[in-house]
């Protein structure tokens, strides 16, 4: 088995890793700056334009009811937090993909749903 560092490459990283600044830092937590909250609150703002419940909107149904509002949720998400499509898709039971679908299609009500 070889190893992927050479005997002078192990000492260099020793002695960085021997230095004073990395043995103090600690890695950042990873949700630094971010709140849940926004995505809890677009949807309650989406479920309430749409008449429908908060576990219809994750929910497997296809129905176009259902889709419109997703899609809608899915680019209020995207366009006013940080949030990446993986943890948008996350609140709703989808995968990151499904979320990047909705995004490449035009919102239906998204600027009724803003007006409200």
């Amino acid at each position: 088995m070889e190893f992927p560092f050479t005997k002078e490459e192990v000492k260099i990283l020793k002695k960085i890793c021997a230095n004073p600044v990395f043995k103090e830092s600690q890695p950042l937590p990873k949700n630094i700056g971010k709140k849940p909250q926004p995505l809890h609150h677009l949807k309650k703002i989406v479920c309430n334009f749409y008449n429908i419940k908060e576990e219809d909107l994750s929910g497997g149904r296809r129905d176009s009811l259902f889709i419109q509002a997703r899609r809608d949720y899915c680019h209020l998400a995207f366009k006013n937090t940080k949030f990446s499509t993986t943890v948008i898709g996350e609140k709703i039971k989808r995968d990151s993909s499904s979320v990047l679908h909705h995004l490449n299609k035009e919102p239906f009500n998204i600027d009724k749903i803003l007006n409200e």
